[in-house]
């Protein structure tokens, strides 16, 4: 019923399948039934974009476009245009993206699980309150402060499902991780006492001095 109801979770989600792309048409803004489903919804693909590109994926695989139900001839354009646009591009996978197959889709699952992560959830659901009113201290951010706070959380948050998806395939020491991942031991450790105060993760046996890491519910 409207772009607002979009949820980012399925753009990963169909990328990972195999879809080439992802076009988003909507009404213009203040034409919207809801009022500002439309402002919500560029926001959270504007956000999505991001993701996908801090994790190798082609940003244009994303595109969100405006037109009225009225518009017959240019809905017929915009599709037109993003089709040829994914066709120069290529597959997922194998043209225009930092990363080949299966590497990809791997990452793919990776940003699922952030999107779908009460952080990134709750982030872009105060982006209108933080630039309209303020947060709680009654700061107000512009939307170049908004956009760098959102580009930290991408950072952080993929980082963590990164740690958590590795540490699915077996136990870790940070020190394993953080080769593997290619992320600071200082910083992994950081994500590793979080999750485990979130009852995440916690250590299953120490060897040579180094604990090792498991998801909760896992067995070494």
């Amino acid at each position: 019923m409207c772009t607002g109801r979009i949820d980012p979770v399925w753009v990963a989600r169909a990328l990972k399948r195999g879809l080439d792309g992802f076009l988003i048409v909507g009404c213009y803004f203040g034409d919207c039934h809801y009022i500002s489903g439309n402002v919500q919804a560029k926001a959270k693909m504007d956000m999505t974009r991001r993701l996908l590109e801090h994790i190798g994926v082609n940003g244009k695989r994303l595109s969100f476009q405006q037109c009225s139900s009225g518009e017959g001839a240019r809905f017929a354009e915009l599709v037109n245009e993003f089709d040829q646009q994914i066709r120069e591009i290529g597959p997922i996978g194998e043209g225009g993206d930092q990363l080949g197959k299966p590497e990809i889709f791997e990452k793919l699952q990776i940003a699922e699980a952030v999107l779908g992560g009460e952080k990134m959830r709750w982030v872009i659901g105060k982006r209108t309150p933080f630039m309209e009113s303020g947060n709680m201290y009654g700061e107000i951010f512009t939307e170049h402060e908004f956009r760098r706070a959102i580009d930290m959380i991408i950072v952080e948050e993929t980082e963590t499902q990164a740690i958590l998806h590795s540490l699915n395939k077996g136990a870790k020491s940070v020190e394993q991780l953080s080769q593997e991942l290619e992320i600071p031991s200082e910083r992994v450790f950081r994500y590793i006492r979080a999750l485990k105060r979130k009852g995440f993760v916690e250590m299953g046996q120490i060897i040579e001095r180094n604990p090792i890491y498991q998801l909760a519910s896992q067995e070494v």
